[in-house]
């Protein structure tokens, strides 16, 4: 079964019972290079096996009925409107999150070293 080419997306995957329709990439180069440009994912190439399901596609660029006056009948296959490329993506949560930047030791020692001194040594001559 095919699977969903989007970083986080598990559609077709066993583990996701969601059963979702699968789009195939583009048969037209100029249409297929959009579609790699536009797909959120570095060193990867496009090729005839690769699939985007219907998360990533606004409600409005799927064809899902066939019409023809008053009849209405649902197609088993969707099908994309002309020069659509997908557009809906959400970044998984593993990839977004704030990674802490820590400070320098050099910082942290001097900051430390500032708490604990109360009041400098004040130098007396003895004679």
């Amino acid at each position: 079964m095919s699977k969903c080419i989007i970083v986080g997306c598990t559609s077709g995957y066993k583990s996701n019972p969601e059963k979702l329709h699968l789009f195939s990439v583009p048969k037209d180069p100029q249409l297929r290079e959009k579609w790699q440009k536009c797909i959120p994912r570095k060193n990867f190439v496009l090729n005839n096996n690769s699939h985007v399901c219907e998360k990533h596609f606004n409600e409005g660029d799927i064809i899902k009925f066939w019409i023809s006056g008053p009849v209405k009948i649902p197609y088993k296959r969707w099908r994309l409107k002309e020069g659509v490329i997908p557009s809906q993506f959400s970044s998984p949560a593993y990839l977004s999150t704030k990674k802490n930047i820590r400070k320098l030791p050099a910082v942290r020692i001097s900051k430390n070293d500032n708490d604990y001194v109360e009041t400098p040594a004040k130098l007396s001559i003895i004679e």
